[in-house]
């Protein structure tokens, strides 16, 4: 009798149990659902510069006008000077330029102090007129 009793227990702990199986998935749909969330966090601030499209610009116009996207911050900064972004976190700013190399730093911090600089150089060739 002793050993139909001990058979008995090993097939239904062996078997499939449905209360050990919510409670993984459970746990497994938690932390996933924490790591999404946390992707933020993990990924840090983003620039992205839509206007000028390249790194390096040579222009006969003084004035640029800089246009972009910042995700993921608590400050921005362009030359040192905040500057503000919408709520979808697009930002556009006006910039005077001196004639020859101008470089423009549009920096952004979050508030766990990740940090990432973006550095656009820009050529201004000033016109000369002969009158």
């Amino acid at each position: 009798m002793n050993q139909y009793k001990f058979k008995n227990n090993l097939s239904t702990q062996s078997g499939f149990n449905i209360k050990r199986f919510v409670i993984i998935l459970s746990v497994f749909l938690l932390i996933s659902y924490g790591i999404f969330n946390a992707r933020n966090l993990i990924i840090g601030p983003t620039i992205e510069i839509f206007s000028p499209a390249k790194e390096n610009v040579e222009t006969n116009k003084n004035l640029i006008t800089i246009k972009g996207r910042a995700k993921n911050i608590a400050f921005l900064s362009l030359n040192e000077k905040p500057i503000f972004v919408n709520t979808e976190g697009l930002f556009e700013e006006r910039l005077l330029l001196s004639p020859g190399s101008n470089i423009i730093e549009i920096k952004a911090k979050d508030r766990f102090k990740k940090e990432i600089i973006k550095t656009i150089k820009v050529y201004y060739k000033k016109n000369i007129t002969i009158h």
